[in-house]
């Protein structure tokens, strides 16, 4: 999140960096100027006093009279403490006539003046007889200057202090007063107050400011209120076709459990029997069957390809197509039912024969496990494509598996320019005993996803569960395998439909046991 900075304090801040920048130059500049000045007064002033100490001089040092030279430059230091050393020279000697100096603690610039010491003579003659050279220290300059700027300096930080007072007072009042009323009212637009205005009195930038706000915010304001109310229409109209769209839906729900067995017609011909049936959708790609025929009854369990309303489609062509086939070849041949389904399938869906293009050749099916039951014969017939019957027991739990190819399908080695192809299935033919569960699933169950890893739900938990509690009232494995699988996709979305049908045959006093024989293909 970026730090917030006050606009008072970037523009005071600019300010100030400007004018103590300006600043610093004008008392930069006054200085050299003062320093320049004081320091040509005190070259003035060391001129005048060496030649007044000069003429003064000439006597003593034409006499050669040292002590009175001495006394005349000690009390011409007495009286000026700028000079910092005084030396008398005789003419062509080197040798100073009178010296003194004052010790200098400071280590200050000197200037220093020389001038020739001229003896007057009563006849107007001119004679130089000496020099006089007098140092000055240049301390007193840099006080001098120090002392008149420190007014200088006092004005400008005061001056400087009260501009800025007077400008934050000022740009408070007429620049950052209405940008946060601009603010504050841009804050109530997005939280939904669409009526917010400024003040618009001003003829100057933030009274255009204000104006543009203004126009932009009944702008805003009308497209809103047109969008809510196209909103409001659109929402209306979604309903209302959501709604048509669940109605047909429900409605094919009905249509859909209507050629589902019913109960009576379960416990008819079954001692015990449950059925775990959950669509993904309202409707489901998955049925199953369960009718009565002469010689016994008949068991399925379809997976259609789909799910929702395309798979609740493809049931009901399939459940039709299945029934057809039973009441024309009968039930006592499965796998001759399955491969008349396979045909139908295909020739209801226009896969089969030559597809003029790759778009018109479908790849659609189900996949179907049909079961034929002879109570009085104590014999069941299997047959399955790629759907599976497990058979519990108290010694475990035994699988057939059917043909792994399904129905309606086009096979994967079948050419690219024909649909139709010829197949076979498996008979598989099975004891009935007592106390024997069989049980007939789609690969929804297995394929779920849950668990901390979101794996699926397996055929090896399944055939575990079944192995713990096959042999037990199946209303209670149903309730089991319904905990189970709550626990395990623990909210997860459902990924296919769901369908578990488990039976156990009611047998007749006078069943006779055939022999058990191999598994016969019917085309």
């Amino acid at each position: 999140m970026r730090r917030r900075s006050s606009l008072l304090a970037r523009v005071t801040g600019a300010i100030l960096l400007t004018t103590a920048t300006i600043g610093s130059a004008a008392v930069l500049l006054s200085e050299w100027i003062v320093e320049g000045q004081r320091h040509q007064d005190l070259l003035r002033r060391a001129e005048l006093v060496a030649a007044t100490q000069a003429d003064a001089l000439s006597g003593p040092v034409w006499e050669l009279d040292n002590r009175s030279a001495q006394r005349m430059i000690e009390a011409l230091t007495g009286r000026d403490s700028a000079i910092r050393s005084i030396t008398v020279f005789e003419t062509d000697r080197d040798v100073p006539l009178a010296e003194i100096g004052v010790d200098d603690e400071e280590d200050a610039e000197r200037i220093t003046v020389e001038r020739p010491i001229v003896l007057h003579g009563r006849e107007g003659r001119v004679q130089t007889v000496g020099t006089l050279r007098i140092a000055y220290s240049t301390a007193e300059v840099r006080q001098a200057t120090l002392d008149a700027l420190v007014p200088v300096v006092g004005l400008l930080v005061l001056s400087l202090l009260g501009a800025m007072a007077v400008l934050g007072l000022t740009l408070n009042r007429m620049v950052l007063r209405p940008l946060r009323l601009l603010t504050q009212l841009a804050s109530a637009m997005a939280r939904g107050d669409y009526g917010a205005r400024m003040d618009t009195g001003r003829t100057d930038e933030i009274g255009v400011l204000a104006e543009g706000f203004n126009r932009m915010a009944a702008t805003v304001q009308d497209h809103t209120s047109t969008l809510e109310s196209r909103v409001r229409e659109r929402t209306e109209a979604l309903a209302a076709t959501n709604r048509a769209i669940m109605d047909s839906i429900n409605y094919a729900q009905l249509i859909q459990s209507a050629i589902l067995p019913s109960a009576d017609t379960l416990s008819a011909g079954l001692t015990e029997h449950f059925v775990l049936w959950r669509p993904r959708d309202v409707v489901s790609g998955d049925f199953y069957v369960c009718r009565e025929v002469p010689d016994g009854y008949v068991v399925a369990v379809a997976d259609c390809t789909g799910h929702g309303v395309p798979g609740a489609f493809m049931t009901m062509t399939a459940s039709a197509m299945l029934n057809n086939a039973l009441d024309l070849l009968g039930a006592s041949d499965p796998a001759a039912v399955l491969a008349a389904v396979d045909r139908k399938v295909r020739a209801a869906l226009h896969q089969e024969g030559e597809a003029r293009n790759g778009a018109e050749c479908f790849d659609n099916g189900l996949d179907l496990a049909l079961c034929h039951i002879r109570p009085a014969e104590g014999r069941l017939v299997y047959a399955g494509a790629r759907i599976p019957l497990l058979i519990v027991t108290d010694d475990g739990v035994t699988e057939l598996r059917g043909d792994r190819r399904s129905l309606g399908y086009r096979p994967a080695w079948q050419s690219a320019g024909r649909c139709g192809a010829e197949s076979s299935f498996t008979n598989h033919g099975i004891l009935l005993r007592p106390g024997q569960t069989f049980i007939l699933g789609t690969d929804g169950l297995a394929d779920q996803s849950g668990g901390e890893r979101g794996r699926s739900f397996g055929r090896a938990r399944l055939r575990d569960m079944l192995r713990q509690g096959g042999t037990g009232p199946l209303d209670r494995l149903k309730s089991e395998l319904e905990s189970s699988l709550d626990r395990f996709q623990s909210g997860r979305e459902q990924r296919d439909d769901i369908t578990l049908f488990g039976f156990r045959v009611r047998l007749t006093d006078a069943a006779a046991v055939p022999q058990p024989g191999s598994g016969r293909r019917a085309a």
